[in-house]
């Protein structure tokens, strides 16, 4: 499921918003080559699943027409609470054997049918205890028609889906430090999150969660433009969100209770991404209810901009492209 090989061109379609963005390699690191987004058309993609792969592609294909990538190939993501994800201890074995056992073991915890899953490992660690030689596994599923509609969706609208990975896989591939220290993430969506954790280069904690940027942001009647509208919206100590707020600071709190049950290296500093890390003073507001530093983090810092575009399209790049941006970094490294 993810390792072909394809050029430096990102794909992220969200709830409300698809993005494109692409990169090229240079000796500082990345330039940005080009990028756009589009409204994702109502309906057609819920929590991360594509649920109209046909008129999905033909909105697509507009970005993709502007932008002059057809026939291009993409990487893209696989997102929502239908991903599954679960650290492993196995007994060590050569790759094909691991994967066949990997199908038999995941019967006795996915829950979709291993036959309709899309199934990927990758190995955190290796050790030896009194049983034997073992592998400390990082499992990922999702099911085949997840990865079949969206790749329905992308030759729609003129792409070659080259790879599919997760979303903090994306992340990490920008924003990893040249150290081993853990690193944790919460990507703010418009209508979801997703919280995660990297020891090093392992992901050792993946979890979605039920808060996105929108519930921060007054609705006003016929209005759809969220995502236009965050950079004017500010959490204070008061107000209708505050409920909100206080369930999306508990469950942040579980997940990192939840690491730190299962892993010796504790979480220092959380880093924020996506849209929602716009939102004005929320990085003070989540620091006190998780008692953890939080900051925001630039996924611009190692990719040079363009001298021409504005501060307020730098700051949309460095937060809502930044998985966007991540995918592209694949295969422009």
């Amino acid at each position: 499921m993810f390792n072909k090989a394809a050029p430096g061109i990102g794909l992220e379609i969200g709830d409300k918003t698809i993005k494109i963005a692409r990169l090229r390699k240079t000796r500082e690191g990345f330039a940005l080559a080009d990028y756009g987004s589009i409204p994702t058309p109502p309906g057609a993609v819920e929590a991360g699943f594509v649920n109209d792969p046909a008129r999905l592609g033909e909105f697509l294909g507009q970005l993709v027409r502007d932008l002059g990538l057809r026939n291009k190939s993409v990487v893209s993501a696989v997102a929502g609470p239908q991903v599954y994800t679960r650290s492993l201890i196995m007994p060590r074995m050569k790759p094909e054997e691991q994967r066949a056992a990997i199908r038999y073991e995941a019967t006795t915890f996915l829950p979709i049918p291993v036959d309709e899953a899309s199934i990927d490992i990758s190995p955190l660690t290796f050790f030896e205890d009194g049983e034997g030689k073992k592998v400390d596994l990082f499992f990922v599923a999702v099911r085949k028609q997840q990865v079949a509609n969206l790749g329905l969706a992308c030759k729609i609208a003129g792409l070659k889906l080259a790879a599919v990975e997760i979303e903090p896989l994306a992340l990490h591939r920008l924003l990893k430090h040249d150290d081993s220290r853990v690193q944790a993430f919460v990507n703010i969506g418009s209508s979801r999150s997703t919280f995660s954790v990297f020891d090093g280069e392992a992901l050792k904690l993946y979890r979605h969660m039920s808060f996105g940027f929108c519930s921060f942001i007054p609705a006003e009647p016929g209005e759809n433009e969220e995502v236009t509208r965050i950079d004017e919206t500010e959490i204070g100590v008061s107000g209708d969100c505050q409920y909100l707020l206080r369930d999306s600071i508990t469950e942040l709190n579980r997940s990192i209770e939840y690491y730190h049950m299962q892993n010796p290296n504790e979480i220092k500093t959380l880093m924020l991404c996506g849209g929602g890390a716009r939102v004005k003073g929320l990085e003070p507001v989540l620091a006190e209810g998780i008692k953890l530093s939080v900051t925001k983090a630039d996924i611009l810092h190692r990719i040079k901009v363009p001298a021409a575009i504005s501060d307020s399209v730098r700051q949309e790049l460095r937060h809502d492209f930044a998985v966007a941006l991540g995918l592209a970094a694949r295969e422009a490294i």
